[in-house]
C-alpha cells in the first residue's frame, strides 16, 4: 500500500488533524500516530489492526502501490460528466432586465428590446423546439429526473412564460412518472405573492439572488434603470419567499468593498434571515482579468501596465478575500453550503447540461451566457439540437491531459479550474479560478456541521 498523493492535513491542536481526500472526498480526524501510520503505510503495514487499515482503504487516504491515482481520477471524472443522469436545462424565457447593474457584461441593447421584443423573449416557435428538444433528450437517455432552471435576463419579467413552460412539463413528466423540479435564478425584484402561490403546485428547490453588500454598497452597483436601489426591496422579497417554505441562496458578490460584508451579514440577521445559504462569487471585470491572467501565465508582459478595476479585486486575491467573507458569515451564525470536495459538481463540465437562451442558442455556463460567442449550438424548431463546433471544443476539457495538474493533489476538487476562463484566456489551467473551497473554509465547515465533535478540537 501507499499513501494517496490525494490526501491533505490542516492541523488541529492536541495532536489532532483533518485529513481530507479530494478524490474520494472522505474527512477524517486523524492523531499525530493514525497521520504517521497513513504516510509511512509501505513500512508499518504489517503491523496495523486489520479494521483500521480497512477504514484507510476504504476512505481512499491509502491505496496499492501499483494502482495510478491519475487514471482513477480520469475514469470517475469521464463517467460523471457522460452520464446521462446528471443532465440539466437552463431556460431563458427572455433576455431583457429591469436592472442597469454596473458590472452587467450580459446587458441587451434597451432600444432593441423596445422595438424587437419577438429577438429578447422567447417566441412560440422557439419555444416549441425547446420544449420537444428537453422531452427528447430525457426520453432519449431513459432518465428519471427532469431538473430545469430559469435564467435571464431577468425570468420574471416572462411570468405568463414561466408558468407555461412549468405546467407543459410538470404534466409531461408527471404523466412518464419523470421526477421534476426548478431553481430560479432572480435579481428576486419581481415576486409577488401572485407568482409565488403559483409557484406552490410545482417543486421549486432554490431560489438564487444576488447581494452586492450592505444596502450603501448594494444599491452604487445594483439598481434600476432610474438609479433607484434595489436592496430594500430584494430583502423583503427574499422573506416572502422563504416564508412560502422555497429555499433561498443569497449570492454575495465578492467586490472591492469587501469589508463592508459584516454589515450585511448583521442587517440580514437582523431581518430573521438567517436560514438562507449564503454562496460567494466573484465579480470578474473582463478586460482587466483577462490581462491579469495572462500576466501570471507568462501570456504577457510582465511591465504591461493593468489599470485598477472599479469595482473587482485583482484576481489572485479572490480566494483569501472569499474564506475572510466566509468566515464573517460563519461568526454571524449562516449556514455554509457544504465543502465541494471528491468530485465538484460544477454542471458546465456536463454533456447534458445545455443553457438555453430566448432565440433557440445554446450554452455550456451561465456566465457565458448572450455571449454570441460561446454558443455551442442551437436547437431547431423540430426539437433538433445542431451541436456547433465550439460544443466539441467546450467538452475537450479533460485536465488529466494537462502536465501542471497531473501531479497537483488539488485536481479532483479543482479540474483545472473554470473551463469558461481557460476557454476565453486562451490557458490550459487557470488555479486561482477554481471551484476548489480552501482549507479555512473546510474547517469552519466541520465545526458548523459536527459541533459537538470537534467542540475539544479547538482549530487553530
Amino acid at each position: 500500500m501507499k499513501p494517496s498523493q490525494y490526501n491533505h492535513y490542516i492541523p488541529l491542536e492536541d495532536d489532532k488533524n483533518i485529513l481530507y481526500n479530494t478524490l474520494s472526498g472522505a474527512i477524517l480526524i486523524v492523531d499525530e500516530d493514525a497521520r504517521n501510520s497513513i504516510e509511512q503505510i509501505q513500512e508499518v503495514e504489517a503491523e496495523l489492526p486489520q479494521d483500521m487499515l480497512n477504514n484507510f482503504r476504504q476512505n481512499g487516504v491509502v491505496v496499492e502501490t501499483n494502482e495510478n491515482e491519475l487514471l482513477k481520477f480520469r475514469d470517475r471524472y469521464n463517467t460523471m460528466r457522460y452520464d446521462p443522469q446528471r443532465l440539466s436545462f437552463g431556460l431563458t424565457p427572455t433576455a431583457r432586465c429591469n436592472l442597469s447593474c454596473e458590472y452587467c457584461w450580459q446587458r441587451i441593447d434597451q432600444s432593441l428590446a423596445e422595438r424587437h421584443d419577438q429577438v429578447t423573449t422567447m417566441s412560440e416557435s422557439t419555444l416549441k423546439g425547446v420544449l420537444l428538444f428537453v422531452k427528447q433528450t430525457i426520453e432519449t437517455l431513459n432518465a428519471t429526473n427532469l431538473p430545469i432552471f430559469f435564467f435571464g435576463g431577468e425570468p420574471l419579467m416572462a411570468k405568463k412564460l414561466v408558468f407555461r413552460i412549468l405546467e407543459d412539463l410538470a404534466q409531461w413528466s408527471e404523466e412518464r412518472s419523470v421526477g421534476f423540479n426548478t431553481t430560479f435564478y432572480t435579481n428576486c425584484t419581481l415576486f409577488d405573492q401572485f407568482f409565488i402561490d403559483g409557484l406552490q403546485k410545482y417543486t421549486v428547490n432554490l431560489v438564487k439572488t444576488t447581494l452586492d453588500g450592505p444596502q450603501e454598497i448594494h444599491d452604487q452597483y445594483r439598481h434600476y434603470k432610474n438609479g433607484e436601489g434595489t436592496y430594500e426591496n430584494i430583502v423583503t422579497n427574499i422573506g416572502m419567499v422563504l416564508d412560502a417554505g422555497i429555499n433561498v441562496e443569497i449570492q454575495f458578490n465578492i467586490n472591492r468593498h469587501y469589508e463592508h460584508m459584516p454589515e450585511l451579514f448583521d442587517d440580514l440577521s437582523e431581518r430573521g434571515l438567517k436560514q438562507i445559504i449564503v454562496a460567494g462569487y466573484p465579480v470578474y471585470d473582463p478586460p482587466i482579468v483577462i490581462q491579469e491572467v495572462q500576466k501570471a501565465y507568462g501570456l504577457l508582459d510582465e511591465r504591461f501596465p493593468i489599470p485598477q478595476s472599479q469595482f473587482a479585486i485583482p484576481f489572485k486575491e479572490v480566494p483569501e478575500v472569499r474564506t475572510q467573507i466566509y468566515r464573517w458569515a460563519f461568526e454571524k451564525g449562516f449556514k455554509l453550503p457544504p465543502p465541494d470536495l471528491g468530485l465538484l459538481r460544477c454542471s458546465a463540465v456536463s454533456y447534458y447540461h445545455n443553457i438555453i437562451d430566448p432565440s433557440g442558442d445554446v450554452y455550456k455556463c451561465v456566465a457565458t451566457m448572450l455571449l454570441k460567442f460561446m454558443r455551442t449550438g442551437r436547437i431547431h424548431e423540430n426539437g433538433y439540437f445542431e451541436h456547433y463546433p465550439f460544443f466539441y471544443e467546450w467538452v475537450d476539457n479533460d485536465p488529466t491531459y494537462v502536465e501542471p495538474c497531473q501531479s497537483c493533489s488539488l485536481l479532483p476538487s479543482c479540474w483545472g479550474g473554470c473551463i469558461f476562463g481557460r476557454k476565453l484566456i486562451g490557458v490550459s489551467h487557470v488555479c486561482e479560478v477554481s471551484q476548489f473551497c480552501g482549507e479555512e473554509y473546510i474547517k469552519m465547515y466541520l465545526e458548523q456541521k459536527y459541533p459537538e465533535k470537534l467542540k475539544f478540537l479547538k482549530m487553530e
